[in-house]
Parts: structure tokens; C-alpha cells; sequence
């Protein structure tokens, strides 16, 4: 009996360990549902609410990123521009973002609030799911928030981004991990982090740096060779 109150207490976290490593470690097999087919009002209200600034660091992970005034950065999946505009103020009067989105709608929202704040340095740019139409050598960062995991083929989408990335220029990629208590999808909608970084390398990008302030997300940088 002893034996087995032994086994339990040492068996029991290990396996618990074990399918906490397998989920994190395991591949993304289907997509999650599109953003986009929501309605408009609920995608604004769950891209803006005030919680999210509690655990998305939005201030911080600015910060991090070492920004500085004339950059040039393309924000992939904008949304409502929740990262748009601050990233716009970090790189004024003369930087500028590129705001990319598959959805109209929401880039029209995200041009008219851009206004009343008076940010006149941001462009939007719809874009194609397999293509982010952006103009040629004119990127110096390419930065992915909760977009990854809708992107369907990211090494072909990585390498279309390419050529719009100017010498040096990083990419960072911020996303949920498939066991994040906080994540809005299932964990095999999910991309892990050791996948973002096989897949960033497979088209062409030295993995350069992981953050590791965000409870809920990972944060990783990459540079174009």
C-alpha cells in the first residue's frame, strides 16, 4: 500500500507534466474560426476592452521592441488598431505603420479613430490572406499580434512578406501557446512556440530573441538574414 501511495505521488505529476509538454510542443492540425465573419461591433469591443491592457502589456511590449522615431513598421492583423496607434506614437512625427488586415470593415474603424486621435502617420493596407501587399524594402519591422495562428501557410506567407522587409529588419511575433490559461481558441488551433520558430526559419529568419514578460503570450523576434 505503501508502495502505491509512492507511485501515486510521483506518477501523478509526472504525467501531469508530460500532457502539459505534449500540448505545448504539439502542432497546429486545424484553423480557428475567422476573425473576420464575426460581427463588426463585437470584434472592436474584444480587440479594445480595458482588460486586455491588464495582460497584453501593450505599453511594455512597445517598449521592448526599441522603436525609434522614423521606423517603419507593418502591424500584420491589425484589427482595430489596438497596437496601431500605440506603435504609431512611439515612432512620431516621422515613422509610420502600416496597418494590415484581410477585413475592411474593421481597417474603416480603425482609419476614423486614428483621426479623432490625430495619428496621421498610420496606412492601411487590405490585404490577402496568402499576401500582405506591402510596398517593397520599405519595412524595418513586421510585427504579428494573435495573427499566426489564422494565417493558413505561414513559411509561403513569411517569404511573400520578404522582399517588403527591408536588410536586418526583424519580425515579432506574439501569440497565445496551445496551453495558455487565457488562450480563445483550442490548443490545436494554436500554434506552439517551437513551431513559430521552425516555420520563421524554414523562410529565411534568424530567431534572435525571446521575451518572457507576458503571462499569457510568448514574444519572439526574428531578423531577416
Amino acid at each position: 500500500m505503501q508502495d502505491r501511495k509512492l507511485w501515486t505521488t510521483i506518477a501523478a505529476p509526472l504525467l501531469l507534466m508530460l500532457l502539459t509538454s505534449a500540448i505545448a510542443n504539439a502542432q497546429q492540425t486545424t484553423m480557428p474560426p475567422r476573425t473576420q465573419d464575426r460581427p463588426l461591433q463585437d470584434r472592436i469591443d474584444s480587440m479594445e476592452r480595458a482588460q486586455r491592457d491588464e495582460w497584453q502589456k501593450p505599453d511594455q511590449v512597445v517598449k521592448a521592441l526599441g522603436l525609434k522615431n522614423g521606423d517603419i513598421v507593418a502591424d500584420i492583423g491589425a484589427g482595430s488598431g489596438y497596437f496601431s496607434r500605440r506603435l504609431a506614437q512611439a515612432m512620431a512625427p516621422d515613422g509610420k505603420v502600416y496597418a494590415v488586415d484581410v477585413a475592411a470593415d474593421i481597417l474603416a474603424y480603425l482609419n476614423e479613430r486614428a483621426g479623432r486621435e490625430g495619428l496621421h502617420n498610420i496606412a492601411t493596407i487590405v490585404s490577402r490572406p496568402d499576401d500582405p501587399m506591402l510596398p517593397a524594402n520599405s519595412v524595418d519591422l513586421a510585427f504579428f499580434c494573435d495573427t499566426t495562428h489564422h494565417i493558413g501557410q505561414r513559411v509561403h506567407f513569411y517569404r511573400k512578406l520578404s522582399p517588403a522587409l527591408k536588410q536586418h529588419a526583424r519580425i515579432a511575433i506574439v501569440d497565445y501557446p496551445p496551453d495558455s490559461p487565457h488562450a480563445p481558441h483550442k490548443p490545436e488551433q494554436l500554434v506552439p512556440r517551437s513551431q513559430v520558430i521552425h516555420e520563421a526559419e524554414q523562410a529565411g529568419f534568424t530567431f534572435v530573441r525571446d521575451f518572457q514578460f507576458l503571462p499569457y503570450h510568448y514574444f519572439l523576434i526574428f531578423e531577416k538574414k
